[in-house]
């Protein structure tokens, strides 16, 4: 798949994939199969029914990598690796040894704001779980001082990974929906596949051509509304496109909120002037890493990540409802939404 993602003016309006998939007319009817996956709902729609048989076989091989990668499975890669922090050194399949690499490069890419070492944090503030609540200051602190990407070691000749030190940990979840959304999108390419979306919880990836020949245009999520609720319409052909905000993970604990994106300097949550920001970029590992650092290097550093990383392009929202974009999409990004205020590239 091309990592340099192209944009164009027209298309049919299409508010993310299942409204692209029962929308379409005509023939080849599409065809697209639902299942919980990665903690999260995700879909598979194809443009064509004739493909139909792709569908099992795709979520098939997500389940294979979500038992190599979630560290949330005893028996997966990744839990072992975690499991011998600080004794010895861990075998890795190709997938994984691959995603690790990738998501220490987005470490280093983003100085750090995104960081593949993230976990002991993570596992701290429990977001997402039923034992979720503010952390003890001086174990928070104890946490933030494990988070060092620069940690990890990973060893190409012998394909292994290694923690050197007890209580580090590794979290995949920043890229992991992303790069597993490249993998499928690879594999429905090469058993020939006309086109579709990919859709794993909210990261959606476009391949391929719809049946009347027209580009991709996807909803932008209202980071202040529900699922599927849209702001604006980003136009697109063969690329992904992925949110973070505040809105997506979160927890209540005496009247204030808490987010999932952590400040890797504090160990809190990301406090700044953003809601929400959406990386369009060809690969959606790329996407996924970019969203979280960008999002918590705030509007200015985020802004300048974006504009000099190639083939990738953003729209931040604001907590006061104003809209930014970057350089590239000052053609092909559409306001919707009356309440935010559109103030173009940044």
């Amino acid at each position: 798949m091309s990592s340099k993602l192209r944009f164009f003016k027209s298309a049919v309006l299409i508010l993310f994939a299942a409204v692209l998939v029962c929308g379409c007319t005509g023939k080849p009817k599409p065809v697209r199969q639902t299942e919980l996956a990665l903690g999260t709902v995700c879909s598979v729609s194809l443009f064509d029914n004739k493909e139909k048989a792709l569908l099992p076989a795709s979520f098939s091989l997500i389940s294979e990598l979500e038992n190599k990668i979630s560290k949330n499975i005893p028996t997966s890669e990744i839990s072992a690796l975690n499991r011998s922090a600080g004794v010895s050194p861990v075998a890795v399949s190709k997938a994984v040894f691959e995603l690790l690499t990738m998501a220490q490069k987005f470490s280093i890419l983003s100085e750090g704001m995104f960081d593949v070492t993230i976990d002991p944090v993570v596992e701290l503030w429990g977001i997402g779980t039923d034992h979720a609540a503010v952390p003890d200051a001086e174990h928070l602190k104890h946490a933030v001082a494990l988070v060092d990407y620069r940690a990890l070691v990973l060893d190409a000749e012998n394909s292994t990974a290694f923690l050197p030190q007890k209580e580090l940990a590794v979290d995949l979840g920043g890229i992991a929906k992303g790069y597993i959304a490249d993998q499928v999108c690879d594999f429905l390419i090469s058993s020939d596949s006309k086109g579709g979306i990919i859709d794993l919880g909210g990261n959606i990836l476009a391949f391929g051509k719809k049946p009347d020949g027209s580009s991709f245009r996807i909803g932008l999520q209202d980071p202040f509304g529900g699922r599927g609720s849209a702001i604006g319409v980003v136009t697109m052909e063969n690329g992904s496109m992925v949110t973070s905000g505040i809105y997506e993970r979160f927890f209540e604990q005496d009247g204030k909120r808490y987010h999932h994106i952590f400040d890797v300097r504090t160990g809190y949550p990301v406090d700044n002037s953003l809601a929400g920001v959406s990386i369009l970029s060809g690969e959606s590992a790329v996407g996924d890493a970019l969203s979280t650092a960008v999002f918590a290097l705030g509007l200015e550093k985020g802004m300048a990540l974006v504009e000099r990383t190639s083939g990738v392009e953003a729209v931040f929202i604001t907590k006061d409802k104003e809209v930014y974009i970057s350089s590239g999409l000052k053609d092909s990004f559409t306001l919707t939404d009356r309440n935010f205020t559109m103030r173009g590239a940044f």
